[in-house]
């Protein structure tokens, strides 16, 4: 009896011991962060520690802290001996970057790593000073303020492209695109654009409402009826801060259906209005017959069966990453959309869609959305398979993925469809 209770007594102790040594470890390594106002402090004392700008090259000319060196985050661990083992400083634009450079710097060894607060965005808000003599300009992903192109280069670059500035997109209106507004309820829209709804261009049953319609004679009628053409580009719109990625599942949709030269605006109506597009209040004119047929084209589009075949075949995923675009409560199990079985499908990774918008509805820089990505285990060579509730919001983020480079396909009958199957042959997962 003696010895059990030595022995059990011992087992406990040792538990205790590595409970204790694993919260030291993870003491040591909680994530330390300097203040922009201490920052400011140190430097006009001239007892700054080494500050690391781990954003690109051109970024980092284009207005960095004073004293800052720039290391890109994926670079950091090539050039270890560049940063000595003292306390460093870092930042990116948001965050995200730095997060990942920080983790690299851990595993290296350095505990004494500080996050400034609010990073660089935050630091010209507060109107610090910068290493440039230039007015610093925050680079997007389709900035309004890169070269413009001709007529031929922009029409070219749409071949690849399923995204662009407002300015790139106020070109192509007065040249003569098509434009179709996603907003149902809008009190102006700019001249000319005609009011689009994915619902029109799927099935009503619950089931399946997510997916296209397969009678591609009534999707050539209906698309015509919008005045889409086979050799005019479609600029497609919405409100990005309060929309659900309608514009990115439209453009999906018609680049899945054939056209070529389709793209959705880059921080949606109120960067046309700010690009000066004309708007105005009331009924638009109906628009002229389009000639558009439809003529599929499977690249970026998965069907159920094949989804399920693809996890059957490579069931640790090494080989595909599934993206779950939803909020984090339903991915968790909740089903606020009438999902019939609440969860995700198993394996899946979570990214919501609004994540890669900043505040005014921009998507983030692309190194900020690569970082996201690699996160995740996504890299330009990953095959990714994109869902949400309905394919409207993995729509979105398809069109996102495709402009980067990267392979993704858009799971369009989503939850609604996977989550109506039978719980064995569709299995999800909760949390």
């Amino acid at each position: 009896m003696d010895n059990n209770y030595h022995q059990v007594r011992k087992l406990l102790l040792a538990i205790c011991l590595c409970v204790q040594l694993g919260a030291c470890s993870a003491a040591a390594q909680t994530s330390t962060r300097i203040s922009q106002q201490e920052l400011v402090a140190q430097l006009e004392a001239g007892t700054a520690p080494l500050i690391l700008d781990v954003r690109t090259a051109e970024e980092y000319e284009a207005g960095h802290i004073p004293g800052a060196i720039n290391i890109h985050f994926r670079d950091i661990s090539k050039r270890l001996d560049e940063i000595p083992d003292r306390p460093v400083i870092i930042y990116c634009e948001r965050g995200i970057r730095a997060n990942i450079a920080k983790r690299t710097l851990w595993k290296a060894g350095m505990q004494s790593v500080l996050h400034l607060e609010g990073d660089i965005s935050q630091w010209r808000q507060n109107n610090f000073p910068l290493a440039s003599s230039d007015e610093p300009q925050e680079a997007k992903l389709f900035s309004s303020t890169q070269p413009a192109l001709d007529g031929d280069q922009l029409a070219q670059a749409l071949t690849k492209r399923w995204i662009i500035s407002s300015p790139e997109a106020k070109q192509l209106i007065e040249q003569g695109a098509t434009l179709l507004d996603t907003r149902k309820l809008a009190l102006t829209r700019p001249q000319g654009a005609v009011y689009v709804n994915w619902k029109q261009f799927s099935p009503e049953p619950a089931v399946t409402r997510g997916k296209l319609l397969e009678q591609d004679d009534i999707l050539t009628q209906r698309l015509q009826a919008l005045g889409i053409s086979q050799h005019k580009p479609v600029v497609v719109f919405a409100n990005p801060p309060g929309g659900w990625g309608e514009d990115g599942r439209i453009v999906w949709m018609l680049r899945t259906l054939g056209h070529t030269q389709v793209a959705m605006v880059d921080g949606g109506f109120e960067a046309l209005v700010a690009a000066n597009v004309p708007v105005h209040s009331g009924r638009s004119q109906p628009p002229e017959q389009g000639d558009f047929v439809v003529k599929r084209n499977a690249t970026w589009e998965i069907q159920q069966a094949q989804l399920k075949a693809q996890l059957d075949r490579d069931t640790d995923q090494k080989n595909v990453v599934v993206v779950d675009t939803r909020e984090a409560r339903e991915f968790a199990g909740q089903t606020p959309y009438g999902e019939t079985r609440g969860g995700h499908v198993p394996g899946a990774v979570n990214l919501y869609f609004k994540e890669l918008l900043d505040q005014d509805g921009r998507l983030l820089l692309p190194d900020d959305i690569r970082a996201t990505l690699l996160e995740l285990g996504i890299t330009p060579d990953t095959q990714v398979v994109v869902y949400c509730t309905g394919g409207i919001r993995s729509g979105w983020l398809a069109a996102v993925l495709v402009t980067l480079d990267y392979q993704v396909q858009n799971y369009a009958g989503s939850m609604w469809e996977w989550s109506a199957g039978p719980a064995d042959r569709y299995p999800l997962e909760t949390l």
